[in-house]
């Protein structure tokens, strides 16, 4: 038999039953409600190393015990199968291996399928890794940098710890920060191998007052470290991209932070047409929340970069097209690189080479199903104007699948053209109905 490593299929979410059975004297039953028939399967199942090894036949899930002095983070799992049954790997192809050998220390559990040859039935198993004793954990730093975007995990999983979740229906482990002068605690559930932390209303952890920070692991004792504190990173702004066109009259939504309510704020209008930027004033409306009320007076209608301020630093950027009449056609983003990029705006400068390809979402945009038929009849052309000089780029038709919303929609494919002369060009938008938009905020600078 070879040793393998393998991708996991998914998991099988179950909790555990009354109804359990020694794993090494009996096999899994098939997923055919009938009568439980370990022959089927297996012929045994074991896990060197483990204390115990118990199987809920209704379930199908392995419980695997494992010693306190078990220091290694991978486990092997051997099976036996009966001549009639293949494990099937993460392609979905039958495998003739029955040995998996899997990195189970904060991992999610073990989930295979076994299925006879003629594919008649087949099982899919969930295996959990549980280890004795008390998981050690080492904080890497007492001082945690915060911000919105949570904090960089300072937790070190040592040893003592398996599959997250250890047994069926156990809770994963939570991280809880606790204020002792105050009392205030927040705290947030640790998902496996998670990067990044996020609790909720940090800024009120923030400061020289030392924070507890815990780890909370199911039916353990709680690992505790004192003396941390937690101090403000550099904030972050950013306005959503659901809405592209504000009339004068709008309010201007950004989110980020954290911010602070005795600080000045302020959001800055420029493009490659205006020579002073006009600037306007932020609200605080919370730590993660400002607005812009009031636009700028006399504010010329056309295609913005946002810079936002917190006293003189810049803390973020936008794109937006300002304009008091609804129907509005122009060019929300230009860009070059990955199509899906289009679900964010760009807001840095356009630097292209002769013969690069690159995208242009129009606005308004066209929405339609995953499986939507779109015209590139009704895509702009582009035009680039330096001067005298005057060009006519045809679209070629790219379609973004925005698969978590379930809609898709059309974009531009353009093409720099070989023979054109290096230099600065506005960027405008030619509409079927031969509307011609406001100029692009940068211009395309071709190299």
């Amino acid at each position: 038999m070879k040793k393998i490593t393998f991708l996991l299929l998914f998991i099988s979410a179950a909790c555990l039953s009354n109804c359990k059975k020694d794993s090494k004297e009996l096999g899994p039953d098939p997923d055919t409600g009938a009568a439980f028939t370990p022959i089927q399967f297996l012929r045994s199942f074991d896990v060197p190393g483990s204390e115990n090894i118990t199987f809920d036949s209704v379930t199908k899930n392995y419980q695997i015990s494992l010693p306190e002095s078990y220091v290694s983070n991978s486990a092997e799992v051997k099976m036996s199968l009966n001549k009639n049954v293949v494990l099937i790997d993460s392609l979905g192809k039958a495998s003739a291996d029955s040995i998996i050998n899997y990195n189970f220390k904060g991992n999610q559990p073990l989930s295979f399928t076994l299925r006879d040859k003629e594919d008649k039935f087949a099982g899919t198993f969930t295996v959990y890794f549980e280890i004795a004793g008390a998981p050690k954990v080492e904080l890497l730093t007492k001082t945690i940098t915060v911000n919105t975007n949570g904090f960089k995990t300072p937790l070190k999983f040592v040893s003592g710890i398996g599959t997250i979740p250890a047994r069926p229906g156990q809770s994963a482990p939570i991280i809880k920060a606790t204020n002792p002068k105050t009392g205030f605690t927040a705290q947030t559930t640790y998902y496996q191998n998670q990067d990044n932390i996020v609790l909720e209303s940090v800024d009120k952890l923030v400061g020289p007052e030392p924070v507890t920070l815990e780890v909370l692991f199911a039916d353990k004792e709680p690992i505790k470290f004192d003396g941390v504190t937690f101090t403000r990173g550099e904030p972050i702004s950013r306005i959503p991209d659901s809405k592209f066109v504000y009339a004068t009259r709008d309010s201007v939504f950004i989110s980020g932070g954290y911010f602070l309510p005795s600080t000045k704020y302020t959001v800055r209008f420029t493009n490659d047409y205006v020579k002073t930027p006009v600037t306007a004033a932020l609200k605080y409306v919370s730590a993660t929340n400002l607005n812009l009320e009031k636009f700028p007076a006399n504010i010329p209608d056309g295609s913005y970069l946002l810079t936002f301020h917190e006293g003189e630093k810049q803390i973020g950027k936008g794109a937006i097209y300002v304009s008091n009449v609804a129907t509005t056609k122009g060019i929300e983003s230009i860009w070059k690189g990955d199509l899906t990029l289009a679900l964010t705006r760009n807001v840095e400068a356009l630097t292209f080479k002769k013969g690069d390809t690159f995208y242009v979402k129009p606005s308004p945009v066209e929405y339609g199903a995953s499986n939507s038929n779109f015209d590139v009849a009704k895509l702009p052309t582009l035009r680039l104007r330096s001067g005298a000089t005057s060009v006519d780029l045809k679209p070629a038709l790219a379609v973004v699948n925005w698969a978590t919303a379930g809609v898709s929609y059309p974009v531009g494919r353009y093409v720099v053209p070989a023979n054109l002369a290096a230099g600065q060009y506005e960027v405008y938008a030619v509409f079927p109905d031969k509307t011609v938009s406001k100029p692009y905020w940068a211009k395309l600078r071709v190299n």
